[in-house]
């Protein structure tokens, strides 16, 4: 895919590649601090906000006009999903017994697992037709799970404090 959204922007495969740092900079960062900002927020409005913000990033990403404009919309599907994954994995942790958490914790990180494996094949798949295809299924898939969102009784127990967040 990296080739056909090259030649739609005018830049090099290589250059292309840029876009996959583009997204995870910003997942990788916002990781750091996005369980504890999430726990303040609420686990459920910030999964399903996170959700909604990827949604749009994506075809943000689907509709770009130019290069830059694509990269960020990259980097805010990265930011988005800093704002899912570790409160998914705390949720389900609050969610399930101590004595079924790790079968549980198994089944996420296979289904997570799948996801990665798969989309690079489903995204091909897709840019065979038009690269911008594999953006419009990926926003139709973050639209299922904000809609899914998380139980209601997977809800926080406390209101940390922010600086926790940078505390080891």
């Amino acid at each position: 895919m990296l080739p056909e959204l090259g030649a739609t922007f005018g830049v090099s495969a290589s250059t292309a590649a840029t876009s996959v740092t583009a997204y995870l900079l910003p997942f990788a960062a916002l990781m750091l601090v996005s369980g504890t900002y999430g726990e303040r927020w609420g686990r459920r409005r910030t999964v399903v906000v996170g959700y909604g913000v990827y949604v749009l990033a994506s075809l943000a990403c689907a509709l770009a006009a130019s290069w830059p404009l694509f990269l960020a919309a990259r980097a805010l599907q990265g930011a988005a999903n800093a704002f899912t994954t570790p409160l998914l994995l705390a949720a389900l942790a609050s969610a399930v017994a101590p004595d079924r958490l790790g079968r549980a914790l198994g089944w996420f990180g296979s289904l997570q697992s799948a996801g990665q494996t798969s989309a690079p094949l489903l995204g091909g798949l897709a840019a065979e037709v038009d690269w911008r295809w594999a953006f419009v299924g990926v926003a139709a898939v973050a639209a299922l799970l904000g809609v899914a969102g998380i139980p209601p009784g997977a809800a926080r127990t406390g209101r940390p404090s922010l600086r926790s967040a940078w505390r080891p």
